[in-house]
């Protein structure tokens, strides 16, 4: 450490700047290794190694880059929306909406700022504010085809028209709010439309598929799902909602396959497990819990938790049963359905500590990054 202060102590770079006035927008932990290395001394120099270092995994290092040719260049606002996209993907809410609302501030009609910050207000559960920002955004890109877009949302989006410069989060994130209207038609629009910006985008691809298996439409979500996957075989959303689909079409072997792609088998057991558990297949569930006991030591109060609530919904219908509920101590157990499960997964179904899975029930949030 004092031979790295020395060496600091030396270096008259301009990298050493980066702490001074954009300190507040870097949380990474390794900014002193990256003045120490070559730094860039061009603001497309620093565009070029942020890009690298982002598509190699290192968001402190394409943090750091981006905020550096920000330094260079103040104008160059492309890197600030990139600096509040890393924040949000690392859940920085705080410092995401700061970034985006600095370039908004000078520069009101950037559709990507525009895009990021919808995004980002849809993962917060800010859906009015959201809904203003995306329908800004959009009115903006439609400008560009000459089409003048009325205040709020258009009574039909068929007829809008889009390119590949068009924000592909915009359409995205209507859609998004459009599912959470349970406006299935309409959010399909949005989604075909992004599709339309990107063809081979993972997110808009699993975002229609989402929107499908939300509408009871398993067969279409499934296709969809599939799509996204043969876009992106590494895109971790698809994986999971692939998961929860096929589980709750019974194809439990699948279900665990698809899931594996993203956890460890154990991890995956307990997911499958929880989803049976939200059905009411008891039997089902706990076998997949027993399973991710006996795979995982490290998971076994995961899957322990969730075994427990089994045990106690089964206490509750044979009590049912007998003439003496017990309802008083403990909610209603989920029947199984037809259609899309329409609880969100953080309602317990017991009174003490609600299970625990990485899967959402529902929720049409899961973007990611195309």
């Amino acid at each position: 450490m004092a031979a790295l202060a020395a060496t600091l102590a030396g270096c008259q770079t301009t990298g050493e700047s980066i702490g001074k006035s954009r300190n507040d927008l870097y949380d990474g932990g390794r900014s002193v290794l990256y003045q120490v290395q070559k730094g860039a001394d061009t603001p497309e120099q620093a565009m070029r190694m942020a890009a690298a270092a982002y598509s190699a995994g290192d968001t402190d290092q394409a943090l750091y880059q981006y905020l550096r040719a920000s330094e260079l260049d103040p104008k160059r606002y492309d890197a600030l929306v990139w600096v509040g996209r890393i924040h949000r993907e690392r859940g920085n809410n705080p410092l995401a909406e700061r970034a985006l609302n600095d370039v908004l501030k000078v520069e009101p009609g950037n559709l990507e700022a525009l895009s990021e910050l919808g995004t980002l207000q849809i993962a917060m559960r800010r859906y009015p504010e959201a809904a203003k920002t995306l329908g800004g955004a959009l009115r903006l890109d439609q400008q560009r085809f000459g089409g003048v877009v009325p205040a709020g949302e258009l009574t039909d989006p068929g007829v809008l028209m889009v390119d590949d410069k068009s924000p592909l989060r915009v359409y995205n994130g209507l859609g998004v709010l459009a599912d959470l209207r349970n406006e299935f038609d309409r959010a399909h629009v949005y989604y075909r439309l992004a599709l339309q910006i990107s063809p081979r985008s993972a997110m808009a691809a699993n975002s229609l598929g989402y929107s499908h298996y939300l509408a009871g439409e398993w067969p279409a979500a499934r296709q969809a799902y599939q799509q996204a996957l043969g876009f992106d075989a590494s895109y971790k959303p698809a994986w999971r909602n692939y998961g929860m689909l096929l589980a709750r079409m019974g194809n439990y072997e699948e279900a665990l396959s698809a899931f594996e792609q993203v956890e460890t088998r154990a991890e995956a057991s307990n997911d499958v497990g929880y989803v049976c558990l939200i059905e009411g297949n008891l039997e089902q569930a706990e076998l997949f819990f027993r399973s991710a006991i006996d795979q995982s030591p490290a998971h076994y109060e995961v899957a322990s938790q969730n075994l427990k609530r089994v045990e106690q919904i089964r206490r509750i219908r044979n009590n049912d049963a007998g003439g003496g509920s017990d309802v008083s101590r403990m909610s209603t157990p989920v029947a199984p359905a037809a259609g899309p499960l329409t609880i969100p997964s953080a309602v317990p179904l017991a009174a003490s500590t609600p299970m625990v899975s990485t899967v959402s029930l529902p929720s049409p949030l899961q973007t990611g990054t195309p």
